[in-house]
C-alpha cells in the first residue's frame, strides 16, 4: 500500500507490502533519477519471505522536493529513516539500494547503524572517480540524467545490450521515472554521490559501520561502465563480512531484468549469515 509519510525536509512516498511486525523486514532505496517502480518486479519474490517498504527519494517519484533544496546524501539517508520511523517499524532492517541507492543505504547504516542487520548494495560506485556514472553515460559521454534519460533509446542504457525492454511490464518505466525529476533538482541528485565519495570512498565507510554487506555488479552496466565495476570491485574487495557477486547478462537495473536471480542472491546471503551466526554461538 503507498503511502505519503511527512518528513522533517519534505514528504517521501512508500509503499509497504506486509506486516510491520515481521521479523525480517527489507527496505528498497532506487537510485538518482529513478522511482519504487523499479522495485515492482522484486516485489513478487520477496514479499513471502519478508515484509517490504519501498520509498521514494526527495525529489523524485511521487516524493516532494526538499524543502530547503539542499540535497546531499545524508538529507536523503535521514529521511530515508524518519519515513520508516513514522511506519513504526522497530526490527531491524535489511537496506537494499541500487546505484546511488546504495549509498543513502551505508550513509543509512552510518546514521543509525544499530537498526540495520545486512546491507545489499546492487551496482554501486566506491570511488569519486566513477561516482556520477549513474548519471552520465560512459557509452555516451554526456549527460544522462533529464533529457538523455528522457528518450526512449537513451534510456536502453540503463540495461543490458541483449535486452528486450517490451519483455518489462511496463517498457517505459526508465522514461517515465525521468520524467518525474525537476531539471534543476536532477542536477542537484546527480552531485550528491560525488560530494559523499569525495569525503570517503565506499571501503573505509564500510569498514567504519561493520555491517555484513553483499555487493552485487552486472557485467552489462553501461551506466557504472567496466572501468567503474573494475574500480568499485577492487576498492570493497578486501572490507571484512563484505560479499562480491557478479551477475551475468544484465545490465545497471538488474533487478528489473532478472529479479528472480537477484531475490535469490539476497535470500541466499541473508540465511547464510543466520546459519553463520548461529554455528558460532553453539561453538
Amino acid at each position: 500500500m503507498e503511502k505519503i509519510l511527512s518528513t522533517s525536509e519534505g514528504s517521501v512516498n512508500t509503499n509497504l507490502i506486509g506486516s510491520i511486525h515481521s521479523d525480517k523486514i527489507i527496505i528498497l532505496v532506487p537510485g538518482i533519477d529513478g522511482s519504487i517502480d523499479y522495485f515492482n518486479e522484486m516485489i513478487p519474490y520477496l514479499k513471502d519471505k519478508y515484509t517490504v517498504v519501498a520509498l521514494d527519494l526527495l525529489g523524485q517519484g511521487k516524493s516532494s522536493k526538499v524543502k530547503s533544496d539542499n540535497y546531499t546524501i545524508d538529507s536523503e539517508a535521514w529521511n530515508m529513516l524518519e519515513a520508516i520511523a513514522r511506519l513504526k517499524i522497530v526490527k531491524q532492517l535489511i537496506i537494499f539500494g541500487y546505484g546511488v541507492g546504495g549509498l543513502i543505504a551505508v550513509n543509512m547504516a552510518e546514521l543509525r547503524g544499530f537498526t540495520i542487520s545486512k546491507l545489499i548494495l546492487l551496482n554501486t560506485p566506491a570511488t569519486d572517480k566513477y561516482s556520477d556514472m549513474d548519471a552520465s553515460s560512459s557509452v555516451a559521454a554526456i549527460p544522462l540524467l533529464g533529457k538523455l534519460a528522457k528518450s526512449p533509446v537513451k534510456a536502453g542504457l540503463y540495461f543490458d545490450k541483449n535486452f528486450d525492454r517490451k519483455s518489462l511490464s511496463n517498457p517505459k518505466i526508465v522514461d517515465e521515472a525521468a520524467n518525474m525529476v525537476d531539471h534543476k533538482v536532477a542536477k542537484k541528485l546527480q552531485k550528491m554521490s560525488v560530494d559523499y565519495l569525495s569525503e570517503k570512498f565506499l571501503n573505509k565507510r564500510l569498514r567504519t559501520i561493520k555491517i555484513p554487506t553483499l555487493a552485487m555488479y552486472a557485467d552489462g552496466d553501461q551506466i557504472l561502465g567496466e572501468k567503474g565495476i573494475k574500480d568499485a570491485k577492487a576498492t570493497i574487495g578486501r572490507v571484512p563480512g563484505l560479499q562480491l557477486v557478479d551477475i551475468k547478462g544484465a545490465g545497471h537495473l538488474a533487478m528489473l531484468e532478472k529479479p528472480k536471480e537477484i531475490v535469490d542472491k539476497i535470500i541466499a546471503f541473508d540465511e547464510e549469515k543466520v546459519e553463520r551466526q548461529q554455528v558460532d554461538i553453539e561453538e
